[in-house]
């Protein structure tokens, strides 16, 4: 039933998408994100994950991955969940390069604390099933949703909201530019199952995790945005969008890396709250 349920949320989706804000990355990326970091898995966190997916296979745990980690997306609206909103992203001020808790999520609704809080809800077993299952697919979800530059971007322009371009003869909004038309264009006709992201390139992924990497990952995505998502002219060519899709799926592969270390991390036996 939870499946027919989400499915019906996305064919809805999908309908008014040309009237409801960007979903970042939208299904696909979120998908390939998920079950990237699942494959990266040690034996006993894997196990962990498909407990409490309720996965008894490869093929059912992927299609769970799938689900979960774009749920957060499915239910942002309802009035049972339009709370978490604000948890998508952080806006950061232009002139400043460092994240403020106190400043920039000072009721810690944003994508930073709400990484922080659903591992730390991810590593206690005793929690009741199905706010575990939620605390994985929002963990999932925000951790792809920092990983797009914009969703850390600056105050003053709401992450690329306010500022218009062109892109293929259509006017849009830089935000929505990198949220959903740039990988729609370049994934077009692709399933999740398709999209190999492979390990990301540079430094080696350290062995444990850390709550305060998340702080670290948030002043990296604030970096990006002001370095390379925004075009050079208000019309976007070709030159832009292809180093703009490489940087999505360099983004995608790291984002895969560090919600497999989170996992790794907090799903171990006799896990606790974090600290």
């Amino acid at each position: 039933m939870k499946t027919f349920l989400f499915f019906c949320i996305l064919v809805m989706l999908i309908a008014v998408s040309m009237t409801r804000p960007a979903l970042a990355w939208g299904p696909l990326g979120h998908s390939a994100i998920g079950n990237a970091a699942v494959a990266e898995l040690g034996p006993a966190p894997r196990a962990q994950v498909m407990e409490i997916l309720q996965a008894d296979s490869a093929e059912t745990l992927a299609a769970a991955v799938d689900e979960a980690c774009f749920w957060p997306d499915t239910v942002r609206d309802s009035p049972d969940w339009s709370w978490s909103r604000p948890m998508h992203y952080v806006n950061i001020p232009r002139s400043s390069t460092r994240y403020d808790r106190q400043r920039d999520c000072p009721d810690s609704l944003c994508v930073t604390e709400g990484i922080l809080k659903y591992a730390t809800e991810l590593a206690r077993p005793g929690l009741e099933r199905e706010r575990r299952w939620q605390a994985f697919a929002l963990l999932c979800h925000l951790v792809g949703d920092l990983h797009q530059p914009l969703h850390a971007g600056f105050r003053d322009d709401r992450g690329g909201n306010r500022i218009e371009v062109e892109y293929r003869g259509e006017r849009i909004n830089l935000h929505r530019f990198w949220d959903s038309v740039l990988v729609n264009e370049r994934l077009a006709g692709t399933s999740s199952g398709m999209i190999p992201l492979g390990r990301p390139s540079g430094d080696a992924t350290p062995d444990n995790w850390a709550p305060a990497d998340v702080v670290a990952w948030t002043e990296e995505s604030h970096a990006l945005a002001a370095a390379r998502a925004y075009p050079p002219t208000p019309v976007i060519d070709d030159a832009f969008a292809d180093a703009s899709w490489a940087l999505v799926q360099q983004q995608w592969r790291t984002a895969a890396a560090r919600l497999a270390l989170i996992l790794n991390t907090v799903l171990i036996d006799k896990a606790g709250p974090l600290h």
